[in-house]
């Protein structure tokens, strides 16, 4: 029996029968991620700068010295471009980004990153659709790198920020003058991330922040660092958050309900995408449906690009679990393989039996057959 067919026919919930036409609802999961909506189509992330005191008692910032003499116009040219290119490829050129300079927030001995993040959405622009606030002032050693928001319209074109309060937090650790020119610019995409809905992926539980996969920008965004040095961006970001978000097309993603006898299929890489509504970019992602909360995603990752950190091309599977709510509160966990960092992905002749289907890897190239039956759950 062939694949059942994919989701163009099916965005909004369908049922029906026949053989090869059969059409599979969408599991539970990714129909409420489509009910959610989709990311803007653009950004203005308006810039500002908070200077922490030296006597300040903030927890995050410790009692680290170093003051950076950050300014927001330099910041914005230092970053603008590369992180725009980074959403925009991520994207398949669903997204652009446009940076621009805020101002200059002074704290109070008392006041921390919310605070520092709080004043700035309250002064920032009509315009500024994300807020970014960097503190001049490093975080101290076992305190969160940075913080994003969603806001509470995190799928409204041209909302003001200071009405959604999106925004991002972060310390000046990764504008050190030992980075270079280019500060680090993953931290910035991560959370960035976050101001689009997305959730952090890894083997720990809702509401657990283990940081411990390379496949994912929401996860371990600092990864490819770890291969090459000389790398400032994150990896990609997962099949199943670019399904989220709106960037993939209808006919890119395939569904199985498991009431079948299941199928063959072609993978192509996530990263083909080339951002036009034309279904030509092939089956990027595969959604094999467990129960009312879970859903298994499949797809093929390819070490070229944001992704050339992987020692090689292979199918990555996560089980997404949206029991603790829909958009960030959501896991989404490696199940191909248990060993962190998870860049063990299937090859050829590699298998996988988990959560009633077994997925058999028959051939890794220019793109990926795989062979998806389900098993007695």
């Amino acid at each position: 029996m062939a694949l059942a067919v994919g989701l163009g026919a099916c965005l909004t919930g369908c049922a029906g029968d026949g053989d090869e036409g059969r059409i599979v609802l969408l599991p539970p999961p990714a129909q409420r991620m489509i009910d959610d909506g989709n990311a803007p189509a653009d950004d203005l992330v308006e810039v500002w700068v908070c200077r922490v005191p030296d006597t300040t008692t903030a927890p995050i910032y410790g009692d680290l010295p170093l003051r950076q003499p950050l300014d927001p116009t330099v910041i914005v040219g230092q970053i603008g471009s590369r992180v725009t290119d980074y959403w925009r490829t991520v994207s398949g050129g669903r997204y652009e980004l446009s940076f621009a300079a805020g101002g200059v927030v002074d704290l109070t001995d008392a006041e921390d990153d919310a605070d520092c993040l709080s004043h700035a959405l309250d002064r920032s622009g009509p315009t500024a659709t994300v807020v970014l606030a960097i503190a001049d002032a490093e975080h101290a050693e076992g305190q969160v790198g940075g913080r994003g928001f969603p806001g509470n319209a995190p799928n409204c074109d041209g909302c003001a920020a200071a009405a959604t309060r999106r925004g991002v937090s972060i310390g000046a650790s990764d504008f050190h003058p030992d980075w270079g020119p280019t500060p680090l610019l993953d931290l910035i995409e991560h959370e960035l991330g976050h101001t689009i809905g997305l959730p952090h992926s890894g083997d720990g539980g809702p509401g657990d922040d283990p940081y411990t996969s390379a496949l994912d920008v929401m996860s371990n965004s600092a990864a490819p660092r770890t291969v090459d040095p000389a790398r400032r961006d994150g990896p990609s970001t997962l099949a199943i958050n670019l399904f989220d978000v709106g960037w993939l097309d209808p006919d890119d993603v395939e569904t199985l309900d498991g009431d079948g006898d299941g199928g063959e299929v072609e993978l192509a890489p996530v990263t083909a995408a080339d951002g036009d509504s034309d279904g030509d970019d092939g089956t990027r992602l595969v959604l094999l449906a467990v129960d009312d909360h879970r859903v298994l995603t499949v797809e093929y990752r390819t070490a070229t690009g944001f992704d050339a950190h992987l020692p090689e091309s292979g199918i990555a599977v996560h089980l997404v679990d949206d029991a603790a709510g829909t958009a960030i509160e959501r896991s989404q966990v490696p199940v191909h393989t248990s060993r962190p960092p998870f860049t063990d992905l299937l090859g050829p002749d590699g298998s996988l039996t988990t959560n009633g289907w077994t997925i058999d890897v028959v051939e890794v190239g220019a793109t990926a057959r795989l062979a998806i039956v389900p098993t007695d759950r």
